[in-house]
């Protein structure tokens, strides 16, 4: 009968209908073992606005472009929320090049540093080399916005169908937006479509809140694939923007990046997969595994804690501010001085008479000296120095630093003295990580001044 034909029809309709509605799950376990192949492209660009000598804001022009690529196994988190996120990574390439006003810089990961692992923090994934100690440009090279880790963290936590919306966990805004604290934190995403065994996602996020001490804006909005089949993101596409102020340790930003990644189970799976390297992944790291390795073009090198931050680098003098919870807590100045003669340093009387003349009036209290032990052959000598400017009340901390070939330097770092408990031993702590290079050929001079204030 012709009805039945037409009831047929539709039977046929309401069976495919139902079959495209059909929800599907989009997760990736926490307990994945595969290794995957990632790659990242990085543009960035806008303005890094800094104060000029006036101290008015100065808008610099800006470009970068980051190049990584490498592979990545999931672990087991240390906690819960973002300390769920954990994973070894075996970097192939990073590098990035960096052009701010015409001035071009360039960072690549070294070889011997390229085995890392990322824990998730509230505030963003926190790396590490298991090769040895970063640098603060090699970490922010190895931190690009929105990298594959961060991506799992917007998949939803039930089966969706196309058009569904979600809501991923509060804390997933702010480990986006890598800020400390936030006021604001939205993030909406929705399967848009099913191409195939690919599922369409696109996702957007507004947050407000502080970073190193100061506010920040930061608005994310992009897609992502998600192949059903190998049940893994396979690519995503994202356009991240910040306003941040000028800060106590960081430039102003008004910048637009844009991350492009392709990322598919490895057929090669590299070192990640070895045991002895997943077994040095999954512990909790030392604080000497944290700690951010500074060069100087002096040939001296120190190690410090990731809140002690460079704040500026001259031919003369390489300045770092300390922030504890977003405070601004202290400043150090390393400088390079005259050498003395092998075996020898700058002596007691000289580097205290050089205080005196540096402080002039300020100085009110000038502490005995004192020798620190160093467990090796360097010389590290300490004095304090109490005073004010104006109605502040500053306390200095002066070191001199030689090692046994008679190279030295001087280490100031100053403080308000209201804050010279919360500053607690970490100015000791900086000093005792001064290291000399090989030295090099130059005329021995007597004296030496400490950096001025």
């Amino acid at each position: 009968m012709p009805g039945h034909g037409r009831l047929a029809a539709l039977l046929v309709v309401v069976s495919a209908s139902a079959a495209f509605a059909e929800k599907v799950p989009l997760e990736e376990p926490v307990d994945d073992a595969r290794v995957f192949g990632v790659g990242l492209r990085l543009d960035v660009h806008g303005q890094v606005q800094t104060r000029g000598e006036d101290n008015k804001a100065l808008a610099l022009p800006m470009t970068a472009s980051a190049a990584i690529s490498y592979r990545e196994r999931r672990l087991l988190g240390l906690g819960s929320q973002a300390e769920t996120l954990r994973a070894v990574r075996e970097y192939e390439q990073a590098q990035v090049d960096i052009e701010v006003s015409e001035e071009k810089t360039g960072v690549q990961l070294p070889d011997s540093l390229k085995l890392a692992v990322v824990q998730g923090r509230n505030a963003g994934g926190e790396i590490y080399s298991l090769g040895g100690a970063l640098t603060a440009q090699e970490l922010e090279l190895l931190s690009p916005p929105c990298d594959s880790l961060s991506l799992t963290t917007l998949l939803p936590i039930s089966p969706v169908e196309p058009g569904d919306t979600w809501t991923p966990a509060i804390w997933v805004g702010q480990y986006l937006a890598r800020l400390e604290a936030t006021t604001k934190s939205e993030v909406t995403c929705k399967f848009e479509r099913l191409d195939g065994d690919v599922a369409k996602i696109s996702f957007q996020a507004t947050v407000s809140g502080a970073v190193q001490g100061t506010l920040s804006e930061v608005t994310i909005k992009g897609t992502l694939d998600f192949n059903l089949k190998d049940r893994c993101i396979t690519a995503a596409d994202v356009q991240q923007t910040e306003k941040r102020a000028i800060g106590a340790v960081s430039a102003g930003l008004d910048v637009t990046a844009r991350t492009r990644l392709l990322r598919k189970p490895a057929q090669v799976p590299g070192r990640v997969a070895d045991a002895a390297v997943v077994q040095a992944a999954s512990q909790e790291p030392a604080a000497t595994a944290l700690a951010l390795r500074f060069e100087s073009p002096w040939n001296i090198s120190l190690m410090h804690a990731r809140n002690w931050h460079l704040f500026q680098q001259t031919e003369q003098v390489a300045i770092f501010r300390l922030l504890d919870e977003g405070l601004f807590v202290a400043q150090a100045n390393l400088s390079p001085i005259p050498s003395a003669e092998p075996g020898g340093h700058t002596s007691e009387t000289v580097f205290l008479n050089d205080i005196r003349q540096s402080l002039g009036e300020r100085l009110k209290v000038l502490g005995a000296g004192e020798v620190i032990p160093t467990g090796d052959r360097r010389y590290l000598y300490r004095v304090v120095a109490e005073g004010a400017i104006g109605e502040r009340q500053l306390t200095w901390i002066y070191y001199l630093c030689a090692d046994p070939t008679g190279r030295q330097a001087s280490l100031l770092v100053a403080v308000d003295s209201a804050l010279r408990e919360k500053l607690g031993d970490r100015d000791k702590e900086f000093a005792l990580s001064l290291r000399f290079g090989a030295a090099k050929a130059a005329a021995v001079l007597p004296g030496a001044k400490p950096p001025p204030k």
